[in-house]
């Protein structure tokens, strides 16, 4: 594969697409600055998919866009019979809408910094210079392409977007892309989460006269404390965290709410399973440890010389409920690394002298097609970045062109390219 790989290389069309790739990077730079200063906070991406869109079709492309603004041109391929490739890149970044966005150029007069430059903007505009690339270049591939962005990957967006892609698309795609990782790096398996927002509420009171009462925040205490004895295992790895907590009214109250964040993940979907069924035990069981610790102990409350209001709240009503809400469901998924994609994306590389690095799993956009038994992966883009999901992230375009490139012969190995190679990537 990687002889082919080579001859690939060396013919004519894919020379003509590297020298334009190469002269297009300063235009795509420019590109890339606008995109980041369009805000596109995950499950709010509208606007950025409004100016994507635009981009496009600029360049002389039709779009497709989804109920949730997934955008993406399809390329037809010359055989009707040949492989169908999704490639993608994410629209969404993890700042909020207000974030100040500001290109700041670094001391090195190349790189510059602004959040979201880098995770994934900088790929997002790689993709239009990937279209006109094929535009120019004349190359027509035998496969179809379908070639964008899509919304939702960050954090809370729980993959939306490529959820929403396969909901449209059941059947007819033999593998997909996922530009948004580690430069020459290949991710194929998909690391699970499940993601809850915990609450624990019930009437709330004061410290002292409702002294008595269970309270919300002892019992989410107890419920953490549990959480953290939880063993899992290190193969496959298996993580928990509780990563935001919440509510209360004062230091001399009894709270009437509190809740916190919960992350669980697994490279292995049973493990993930097993893990959540422990923890919901945990938390389950700090409740109905707190309601029963005072219910044995009413006289402390039935003789609190400080009760002001000895009838006003119902004893149901001072009972702590538990309300559990997933916000998050990201499947695991795992493939073997010798299929066809892996293998192509793997031998591409080495083509060009790399030797990629191979990740087993992670949590990216892949996670859907691979838990659907589509083939999938998660690639760099070019140039690097650094600081990612911080306010100063960095982008570096040096070598972007090369990467660019890269990601150009990969597509056109998998894809097949008329009158010079037959398609790497098998059908499903």
């Amino acid at each position: 594969m990687i002889k082919k790989y080579e001859a690939l290389i060396a013919s004519d069309v894919l020379q003509k697409a590297k020298k334009l790739i190469a002269d297009d990077k300063d235009h795509t730079i420019e590109q890339h600055k606008a995109l980041t200063l369009v805000p596109a906070f995950s499950r709010h991406e509208e606007l950025r998919s409004d100016f994507y869109q635009k981009l496009v079709e600029a360049e002389g492309f039709k779009t497709e866009r989804d109920a949730v603004n997934n955008v993406y041109t399809v390329i037809e391929g010359t055989d009707p019979n040949g492989p169908t490739l999704y490639v993608t890149a994410h629209i969404d970044t993890v700042f909020p809408m207000d974030t100040p966005l500001e290109i700041k150029m670094q001391p090195d007069g190349v790189s510059y910094a602004c959040p979201g430059v880098g995770d994934d903007t900088a790929a997002l505009s790689q993709t239009l210079m990937i279209m006109r690339a094929i535009r120019d270049s004349g190359i027509k591939f035998k496969g179809k392409l379908i070639l964008g962005g899509n919304v939702g990957e960050e954090g809370l967006g729980d993959l939306y977007g490529v959820k929403e892609f396969f909901k449209n698309h059941p059947t007819g795609i033999d593998g997909f892309i996922s530009v948004d990782g580690f430069p020459r790096s290949i991710i194929y398996g998909g690391t699970g989460s499940y993601r809850y927002q915990v609450k624990f509420h019930n009437a709330g009171g004061h410290s002292m006269c409702d002294f008595g009462m269970p309270n919300p925040v002892h019992a989410m205490g107890r419920a953490l404390a549990k959480i953290a004895d939880v063993k899992v295992p290190s193969k496959p790895w298996t993580t928990f965290c509780a990563g935001v907590v919440d509510g209360g009214t004062s230091v001399n109250s009894i709270a009437h709410d509190c809740m916190f964040m919960l992350d669980i993940r697994s490279d292995s979907k049973e493990c993930l399973d097993k893990a959540n069924e422990e923890i919901m035990a945990c938390i389950k069981a700090g409740v109905e440890e707190e309601n029963a610790r005072w219910q044995r102990d009413r006289a402390i409350e039935e003789d609190n010389p400080y009760k002001a209001r000895p009838n006003e709240v119902a004893h149901a009503d001072r009972v702590v409920e538990l309300e559990i809400v997933q916000v998050g469901n990201r499947p695991a998924g795992s493939q073997s690394p010798d299929i066809s994609l892996v293998q192509g994306a793997a031998n591409c590389y080495k083509a060009f002298g790399y030797e990629p690095g191979m990740i087993a799993a992670s949590s990216t956009d892949t996670n859907v097609p691979i838990s659907l038994g589509v083939p999938g992966i998660c690639i760099g883009g070019g140039g690097s970045a650094k600081n990612g999901h911080n306010l100063m992230e960095v982008y570096n375009p040096t070598g972007m062109e090369d990467g660019v490139f890269e990601i150009f012969t990969m597509i056109a190995g998998l894809l097949g390219v008329e009158g010079v190679s037959e398609p790497m990537l098998d059908k499903k």
